[in-house]
């Protein structure tokens, strides 16, 4: 079990827990699994509809739940998912495919705005687990490792209209197209005679549009 709690207004790091004992080796408990990358599941299907409302859905497109084989490349065979309860739902709503977290629907509109684009608008909104190889398409459902922190993270640019808000990263941890922000776990670092010293910078940085931030978040 893991918690990050993130000041999504000043992107203070409020609380961390990394496991449920340190001192309990049957868990690996000296394992923090608050950065420890695994699936996050449906959780990361909101980075593909903000990538989708970013290239002109609405809330109103119509995305049919129906089976589907969706061409998957690099992978050689066609990926058809299932929701979790194996029923179809027909024609729905962009906003109703996000807010009952129906799984076809998210793979349809993956495919739709392209993979690539998926994992563009993850990466700049905080996620950094994800490089520029090719992925499939069960990323939209959460397929591939993410952190715990970079998820909050990540979410908190919803809570912000859009925007980052942050300390400015080291230059040479940054890869292309990766956020320049970290959430601020150190508030100030002051020499013996308690004389503040420059300890990085608090910056907001735009990420994605703020109708977008306001729709998914709706």
């Amino acid at each position: 079990a893991a918690i990050t709690v993130l000041d999504t207004k000043t992107g203070e790091l409020l609380a961390m827990v990394g496991s449920l004992d340190y001192h309990d080796e049957s868990i690996d408990g000296q394992v923090n699994m608050a950065l420890s990358p695994l699936q996050p599941g449906s959780s990361f299907k909101p980075f593909t509809y903000a990538t989708a409302l970013a290239q002109g859905f609405t809330p109103a497109t119509m995305i049919m739940d129906v089976r589907t084989s969706f061409p998957d490349p690099p992978n050689p065979v066609p990926y058809v998912p299932e929701n979790f309860s194996r029923n179809y739902h027909g024609p729905l709503l962009l906003r109703q495919a996000l807010a009952c977290s129906y799984n076809i629907p998210a793979v349809a509109v993956a495919h739709k705005v392209g993979i690539d684009n998926v994992v563009r608008t993850a990466r700049a909104m905080g996620i950094t687990t994800l490089d520029a190889s090719s992925y499939g398409l069960s990323l939209t459902l959460g397929g591939y490792p993410v952190t715990v922190l970079d998820m909050a993270y990540g979410f908190s640019v919803f809570a912000n209209g859009g925007t980052m808000v942050g300390q400015t990263r080291p230059a040479s941890l940054i890869e292309p197209g990766e956020r320049r922000l970290d959430p601020v776990a150190i508030l100030q670092v002051t020499d013996a005679n308690g004389n503040p010293l420059d300890y990085g910078q608090r910056e907001v940085q735009p990420v994605i549009r703020p109708e977008v931030a306001f729709l998914i978040t709706d």
